[in-house]
């Protein structure tokens, strides 16, 4: 089990221009965030003497630890709508991501920074104002898979950018190796040493194609290759543990970029 919230942005009044909005969310996002936490935020983080205790380095300069946070968005969306997940203890950030969040609207999307609003806030679904008081602990929910042993259907809602045999998948999944990595992940959103464990199965089928995209690094000050493979994959008699760790990827994404969007899964029972 796992302890998460979700924080949702909805009705923004601006649209994008091109399919993928999760580069762009994550980025402003960022400057939201260290605007909210941050007290010095045009000098460097690299030898800050508060970097250990910084939420918003824990978020996005710690390159040693998955981030205990993911962005939920739509491909080929026709708005900047999003949602953002907390996990573990960062369940406790909910007031700066918030803050983060009307940062996020006086800094604007795009080339242009383009001002925003939106509509609702919302926690778990729940419409709050931002200028509430607001205590995590109320919030915070736990996430407990329960899927048994079984026939599954897996599709993939954005790009899943995996490395196997020291490569990205353009086409062909490693089922078992595909399960291990979502326990791994589990146990680094938790700080949990996951055991070892077999991942057994009668039958798999899968139907992939590769899906390019690009996103461009300000950091970087350059154009990087982000694409993954789209489409799905079923499984048969699929041992109850490793169903469960997939009905557990369904909320915590797997794979690379789960911070940007990508990694979003449906199982289905079949």
């Amino acid at each position: 089990m796992i302890k998460y919230l979700t924080i949702g942005v909805k009705g923004i009044s601006i649209k994008p221009t091109h399919a993928f909005t999760g580069s762009t969310i994550r980025g402003v996002f960022g400057r939201g965030l260290r605007q909210a936490t941050c007290p010095y935020v045009d000098a460097s983080c690299e030898n800050c003497r508060y970097f250990d205790k910084c939420i918003y380095a824990e978020f996005f300069e710690n390159v040693s630890k998955s981030p205990k946070f993911i962005l939920d968005i739509d491909f080929n969306s026709h708005s900047f709508d999003f949602q953002i997940l907390l996990f573990d203890h960062a369940t406790s950030y909910l007031p700066h991501v918030i803050i983060a969040i009307e940062n996020m609207c006086q800094i604007g999307f795009g080339m242009p920074r383009q001002k925003f609003e939106f509509k609702n806030l919302t926690i778990n679904d729940t419409t709050i104002s931002p200028q509430e008081s607001i205590n995590s602990s109320d919030h915070t929910l736990v996430f407990s898979p329960s899927f048994p042993s079984g026939n599954y259907k897996i599709t993939a809602l954005t790009t899943i950018r995996i490395k196997q045999k020291n490569g990205y998948v353009r086409s062909k999944l490693d089922f078992r190796s595909f399960i291990r990595q979502i326990a791994m992940r589990f146990g680094e959103l938790t700080d949990t040493n996951m055991d070892k464990f077999e991942v057994k199965f009668d039958k798999f089928e899968q139907n992939f194609k590769f899906y390019d995209l690009e996103r461009y690094s300000n950091r970087q000050r350059t154009k990087m290759q982000f694409g993954g493979i789209m489409g799905d994959m079923r499984v048969y008699g699929l041992d109850e543990r490793s169903a469960r760790l997939l009905e557990l990827a369904t909320l915590i994404n797997v794979g690379k970029s789960t911070t940007f969007g990508l990694g979003k899964m449906k199982v289905e029972r079949i």
